[in-house]
């Protein structure tokens, strides 16, 4: 009957949690909505009246005072708009003859009898409002909103794990005693419950040591990864404070092994916290808004009608976002302790029990911060989504397959088809690596990495990239011993070739073009000169590629394959590639700024330290002798 009880009380306070919880999700984003509500009911009412109003010609001379001011009888009144920069919230403003003065519109239709429902709404855009202020930071992307749902899910649920975790520590050190380490470990002179408060303490600290020394040497190995990955790494961390949590669960299963598996477990913790902490400035960032606000007029006139206004540029407000997550964090994860604690009661002490709850708790958890850095769109570039933009767009005068029609116009167009930050989000791999063709030590290397001669290097430097700060090298990679991966990937090229793996065909043969080239910057590039490389490397591969497949088509026999490619094997198809690239870069420029992508300046594109430096030869221009 007590435990009875006891349930239903859980039940009780969980599920008034969980409506805390939902309220403060809610309530976040209603003030939007509210005010969205009110706009629209203020500009149809607006329109209502305008259409209903009879010519100006037939009002008596009364009403035409109403409306309009002695000094502007002539011409007609200009529209005033009452703008909250802070909510984004627009809303008409119509003279007052009574009282002399610009009102709301909605504050001049108001009678007495609706005076009620006014204030009504005056409250509840007033909580909103507060909750807004003090828990919701300013100039926001969208995304935000959706971050923030799913991350006070999943902090919530974080709290009641760590209850759980540190419940089963106690239980774990309670074990001892009963193992009988506490007569090992302290002797006979220590007995009963002072030798169990030796034996934890010590314990206690020591779990701590290593887990600080293992935070030093992540943070020193893993520090530079983090900007320009920040979603993957954040997202892995989550695995890595999972298993910590599980280690903790562990000690209650095995007592005897308490100390080796709470170090491993704070180990583990540590590590995942410095790869949060480090990573949250840069997720905080893409929710950094442009200073961009979509308005549109009360009446569906003017210029402003579904354009958007921009105020002030970028919006920097990084503390503002990082002072309000915190809040959100303390508030919700003191929900979640009262929660855990009351749960921790409902389980009890049984190994079963405990364990099938933190399972479910931890799915739970990572399935929620799944959603969590999905929901993150970045609009500034790192390699992974520069390489995803540039395969996916489409190039005017490419001769592929993704070749598309000229547009008619005037204004010649070289690029189509570029993803927004939106598409790039919705595919982006969050837990896995990016694509073998994908990262930065494919695409980039040093001269050394392939067999290059001197006539080679001065036809790049010289002709096919002159005046560029960077050229591309073709050659099989003879600097980095091929994995296993490597073979997997040649041994699916033979599959599709129809070479079977027994006729002693050498590898070599069949490696992917698109692996047989790359890029060698200037030590002077900048982002902007990486974007333009990734440009004419991609342009290249599918030259490569087409080259590749023209090739082997002219063989006669499938056990003939042509050689690996040599640059001095594709010097037309370099010279090519160059022009292309400088061609449609500045098309490329301005459809990712129309696109909503962030100049490349600001772009996350980690740093590239295997470069070069030679002497960078001008551009021959070319003379046009006039007509005898």
């Amino acid at each position: 009957m007590k435990r009875g009880r006891v349930a239903m009380r859980v039940l009780f306070f969980l599920s008034t949690i969980l409506y805390c919880i939902g309220i403060a999700a809610v309530g976040c984003t209603a003030e939007r909505y509210i005010t969205a509500f009110v706009q629209y009911t203020h500009t149809h009412s607006t329109i209502r009246t305008q259409t209903i109003a009879p010519p100006r010609s037939t009002l008596s001379k009364s009403e035409i005072n109403n409306i309009i001011t002695p000094s502007s009888t002539t011409e007609e009144l200009p529209e005033l708009y009452s703008v909250d920069v802070r909510y984004d919230r627009r809303s008409p403003l119509k003279y007052d003859a009574a009282s002399g003065r610009y009102l709301d519109n909605s504050m001049i239709q108001t009678s007495s009898a609706d005076t009620n429902s006014y204030h009504g709404r005056t409250f509840i855009q007033k909580f909103g409002h507060s909750l807004h202020r003090n828990f919701v930071p300013e100039g926001v992307t969208p995304s935000y909103y959706k971050f923030m749902r799913w991350r006070i899910l999943q902090r919530f649920i974080n709290a009641n794990v760590h209850v759980i975790g540190t419940q089963s520590l106690l239980m774990g050190l309670r074990g001892i005693q009963r193992s009988g380490a506490v007569s090992a470990v302290s002797g006979a002179a220590v007995k009963g419950g002072a030798a169990l408060g030796a034996v934890a303490a010590t314990n206690w600290v020591l779990k701590d040591t290593l887990g600080k020394f293992v935070r030093m040497v992540w943070a020193s190995k893993m520090g530079r990864k983090f900007d320009p990955d920040a979603k993957r790494w954040r997202y892995r961390a989550s695995f890595i404070y999972a298993l910590g949590n599980g280690l903790e669960v562990s000690t209650y299963l095995h007592p005897q092994y308490f100390l080796p598996l709470a170090m491993l477990a704070n180990s583990c913790k540590q590590m995942s916290m410095l790869t949060s902490s480090a990573t949250r400035n840069a997720l905080y960032n893409s929710f950094k808004g442009d200073g961009v606000v979509n308005v549109n007029t009360a009446n569906g006139s003017g210029d402003n009608n579904g354009t958007a206004i921009r105020r002030s540029g970028s919006v920097e407000n990084i503390g503002d976002i990082t002072a309000k997550g915190e809040a959100q964090i303390a508030v919700v994860d003191l929900l979640g302790i009262a929660s855990g604690i009351c749960l921790s009661r409902a389980v009890g002490v049984s190994v079963n029990n405990v364990f099938s709850v933190w399972v479910i708790l931890q799915v739970m958890e990572i399935f929620c911060m799944y959603h969590e850095m999905q929901s993150i769109v970045y609009s500034t570039l790192n390699f992974e989504r520069m390489h995803t933009v540039l395969r996916e767009m489409k190039f005017i005068d490419d001769n592929s397959a993704d070749v598309v029609k000229p547009p008619k116009t005037k204004k010649e167009q070289l690029v189509s088809n570029v993803p927004t930050p939106e598409d790039i989000a919705e595919q982006e791999k969050i837990f896995m690596p990016p694509d073998h063709l994908a990262r930065r030590a494919i695409a980039f290397g040093s001269p050394g990495r392939t067999a290059l001669d001197p006539d080679e290097l001065k036809m790049l430097v010289n002709d096919a990239f002159r005046g560029e700060k960077y050229f591309i090298v073709v050659g099989k990679d003879e600097k980095n011993t091929r994995g296993l991966s490597a073979r997997v990937r040649q041994w699916r090229r033979m599959r599709r070739a129809g070479i079977s793996v027994e006729k002693g065909v050498s590898l070599d043969y069949y490696l992917d073009p698109q692996e047989q080239c790359y890029i060698v910057l200037h030590e002077s590039a900048n982002n902007l000169d990486i974007l333009k490389s990734a440009l004419a490397l991609v342009i290249f591969r599918r030259k490569l590629v087409a080259l590749d497949a023209t090739m082997r088509q002219q063989k006669t026999s499938v056990d003939d394959p042509p050689p690996p490619f040599r640059t001095r094997d594709c010097q037309e198809i370099l010279r090519e590639t160059r022009i292309e690239a400088s061609k449609v870069f500045p098309h490329l420029l301005r459809e990712l700024t129309k696109k909503g992508w962030r100049p490349p300046l600001r772009s996350l594109l980690g740093r590239v330290s295997a470069r070069a430096d030679w002497k960078i030869q001008l551009v021959r221009e070319k003379k046009h002798h006039p007509a005898s």
